[in-house]
């Protein structure tokens, strides 16, 4: 008998996993959402389920959580157990899902590939998988990890009840984690850890729950310390933290002359609070109310970006506690030669003092999985920042202070060349901030409407507020036309500072109806979740690969109730070319000061008594010119954005490699089981064929159309059209036969107008009135085997 995957798993795999010791207890269904693609304005969760395999775990005693230690991928019975079994993708299954072991099986027979010895193994009898028992001794035998010591049962406890619907990659970080932190304790190496996943992947449940599993695990002799460096942060980890331990987590501030959270056992803090930004190097808040050693566990939250602090300061005072970094871009650092020695050591590489990443997940793979949204590119640029403008032609062009209005001389100008990254910051072209804000509202119109959540990302606080008073002027001209009224805060300039915009964030956040577009230079960059956020937008310049990451993961989150699964990425100034990059920057100068390209979050305008002038030119003709449309894939290990044109041709070559002329492709598309293979095919190796159809402008044409046209030169018709063509060319077809059967027959070609080929294998075609009222499948039988009977009629519809 043939088994489907479904019946492979039900009727053969679970039974041996039962009698191998593996109760419900020791394997767990491993099972993600349907992965998301970028289509339409939102996009969408693809059709059908995400990856259902299992997770082998061992079980001691009655520790409240077995252990993943192997991940077992099951296939249908007629399938080969060893196919698609390559050392890579082993290895890979290893990494992402912190696992030692991969299997495969068809329920017949496994193979299997070893992360220590990086061997693939098999075919074998299934019969002879490893029981539990064997699969625990081998375990600990490559590992050197003793499961039945008390000092590893941190890797059996369960998580938090209030956040206890951890997804596989959070559960694997944490043991991923634990196991180095067991290795250093049996060594008598300080343990010093490295976690790196995408923003919007949940690091702070990760660090909550890691730290309820090692109080469980009665590890936490002495508090332990959450450091930050932002407010909005602190706000958030306190939120998670308190819904599992309860007023056992407390922020560190003063309260009566005393330490808030003195007696509680997770303290919550930002460097500010424990005084570590102090100029004059002296953490006052932390020297006066810890001592040394007073943390069991110090998790050091975004530690790629508060490494240019003085966190170094509470580490060394604390060398015996564990020291975990949390990033989504760990840092690799030119060395500063104004930092001691001691800092350097520290600070200078967080590679370097927190090792390697013990686990790292990536937004490619988080998209993949369905648990972070698609992203689609747009790229412009202005043709003004291809200009290079000396001092003496800025002269000449009548320059004035952009604040004042008064002339500018010569002394004025420090540069004597200014290019296109010095625009809307040191230098301002009249028209330039208009006419990209008006190609951007142009494009939100085109891609779901300008009332869209977005994050415009800008130069400096002055750019700020051209860019919300331009959007806002060219939102109210279209609510005139559209008879509509105007929605409150429409765009809004979003700054550090009392009544600088911050206070919108919340409505931007929480609101539908208001509260659309904040214009800002670097508060939104981290620390801020915008679920519904539509889309990031760059029109300023970026050097920085850190900073570039930190503010494409405000749109990377999935909303659920307004259906976003995806953002799009509208970019001005080709930062889009740092996907990819390596993470290595220079630090900044002392003080923390520098040039608001890659700078400070006031964007260079405030706190400054005497500011120094910002010219402003007019006279100069501006047009904002299309760059191409991209979508982020991931090649050769990097985030990459892949051409639209390069993304259609490797999709249409993976067809012609399955069908060489359109005859074989026709007969392809007819059968059902090849037809969804092919699409399988392309989906497994990342290539949406809707996407790029879409981009095409081709959604009213069925995808054999699609592949038809851009594959084989073939004519291309709309769905209706098709289906038509079907109906009123095979007449004479139809009057040949019982006139029920041929009532269902044309049927076919009116669902096809609607739905396509998918509309044509649902089981629900059979329920449409027009067909089931004039007998379905039975009016069929009158001509043949139904089988044969829809085989020719889908030839007949393929057939032009």
């Amino acid at each position: 008998m043939s088994y489907n995957e479904e019946e492979t798993r039900f009727h053969l795999i679970d039974p041996e996993l039962r009698k191998k010791g593996y109760d419900n207890h020791r394997w767990l269904k491993l099972e993600t959402p349907a992965p998301v693609e970028p289509t339409g304005p939102k996009g969408r969760r693809r059709k059908g389920s995400g990856r259902i395999d299992y997770l082998i775990c061992v079980q001691v005693g009655d520790m409240p959580k077995p252990l993943p230690v192997g991940v077992l991928e099951a296939k249908k019975g007629t399938e080969d157990s060893l196919k698609g079994m390559q050392q890579a993708k082993g290895y890979a299954e290893c990494k992402r899902f912190e696992v030692k072991y991969v299997f495969s099986t068809n329920g017949y027979e496994y193979g299997e590939f070893d992360f220590f010895t990086s061997l693939q193994k098999g075919p074998f009898p299934f019969t002879d998988f490893p029981t539990h028992t064997e699969l625990t001794a081998r375990y600990a035998k490559d590992t050197g990890i003793d499961v039945t010591q008390p000092e590893v049962q941190m890797l059996f406890q369960a998580d938090s009840p209030a956040w206890s619907q951890t997804r596989y990659y959070q559960d694997a970080a944490i043991r991923a984690a634990f196991e180095k932190i067991i290795r250093r304790q049996q060594s008598n190496e300080p343990a010093r850890v490295l976690l790196t996943l995408a923003t919007g992947a949940g690091k702070t449940i990760i660090a909550t729950n890691l730290l309820w599993r090692l109080s469980q695990a009665s590890q936490l002799p002495k508090p332990a310390l959450f450091l930050c460096d932002r407010d909005e942060l602190r706000t958030q980890a306190y939120s998670k933290m308190k819904a599992a331990f309860g007023d056992n987590a407390r922020i560190v501030e003063t309260k009566q002359g005393g330490n808030a959270a003195q007696n509680a056992r997770i303290h919550i803090a930002t460097y500010q609070t424990l005084g570590l930004d102090d100029d004059e190097g002296f953490a006052s808040f932390l020297s006066e109310h810890y001592g040394e050693n007073a943390f069991s566990v110090i998790i050091i939250d975004e530690c790629h970006r508060s490494a240019w602090g003085k966190w170094s300061e509470v580490l060394k005072r604390n060398p015996d506690a564990i020291h975990i970094g949390l990033t989504a871009t760990p840092r690799k650092l030119h060395e500063s030669k104004h930092a001691t020695a001691e800092d350097q050591k520290i600070t200078a590489n967080n590679v370097k003092y927190f090792g390697e990443p013990v686990y790292e997940y990536t937004l490619i793979e988080a998209q993949e999985d369905g648990y972070l949204a698609a992203c689609e590119i747009v790229k412009r640029k202005a043709s003004i920042d291809n200009t290079v403008f000396t001092r003496e032609e800025i002269l000449k062009a009548g320059v004035k202070d952009i604040r004042t209005g008064k002339p500018l001389t010569e002394e004025d100008l420090p540069k004597a060349e200014y290019t296109g990254k010095d625009f809307d910051d040191e230098l301002f072209i009249e028209l330039r901030t208009p006419k990209m804000c008006e190609d951007l509202f142009k494009l939100l119109c085109q891609n779901g409407g300008p009332e869209q959540k977005v994050i415009i990302f800008c130069t400096r606080e002055i750019h700020a507020d051209r860019v919300a008073m331009q959007m806002n002027n060219l939102y109210a001209r279209w609510c005139q036309e559209q008879g509509q009224i105007p929605k409150d805060h429409y765009a809004f300039k979003c700054m550090g500072g009392p009544n600088n915009g911050s206070d919108m964030i919340e409505p931007m956040r929480g609101s539908g109806e208001r509260a659309f577009i904040a214009c800002t230079v670097d508060l939104l960059e981290a620390g801020v979740d915008i679920e519904r956020l539509n889309a990031v937008v760059f029109f300023r310049y970026l050097q920085s690969p850190i900073k570039f990451y930190q503010m494409v993961g405000r749109g990377t989150r999935i909303h659920e109730e307004t259906e976003k699964y995806k953002f799009w990425l509208y970019d001005y100034t080709d930062v889009t070319q740092l996907f990819g990059t390596d993470f290595i920057t220079k630090p900044p100068r002392p003080g923390g000061g520098g040039k608001s390209g890659d700078g400070g979050e006031d964007g260079g305008d405030s706190g400054d008594d005497d500011p120094p002038s910002v010219g402003v030119i007019a006279g100069q003709s501006v047009m904002v010119n299309a760059q191409g449309r991209f979508i982020l894939s991931r090649r050769d290990g990097k985030d990459t954005p892949i051409p639209v044109d390069e993304y259609r041709r490797e999709v249409i070559q993976r067809v012609l490699s399955e069908a060489h002329n359109l005859d074989e492709f026709r007969e392809l598309w007819i059968e059902t089981q090849k037809r969804r293979q092919l699409i399988n095919h392309l989906l497994g190796d990342n290539f949406s064929p809707e996407v790029i159809r879409e981009i095409d402008q081709m959604s009213d044409f069925d995808l054999y159309d699609f592949f038809g046209h851009h594959g084989y030169h073939a004519r291309a018709f709309k769905r209706p059209e098709r289906g038509e063509h079907y109906i009123t060319h095979n007449q004479s077809w139809f009057d040949g036969m019982d006139s029920k059967a041929a009532i269902v027959l044309k049927g076919l070609g009116h669902q096809f107008a609607q739905g396509g080929t998918d509309a044509l294998e649902t089981p629900a075609l059979w329920d449409v009135p027009e067909i089931s009222n004039a007998g379905g499948l039975d009016a069929l039988r009158a001509l043949g085997k139904p089988v044969r009977v829809m085989h020719e009629a889908k030839e007949r519809l393929f057939g032009v």
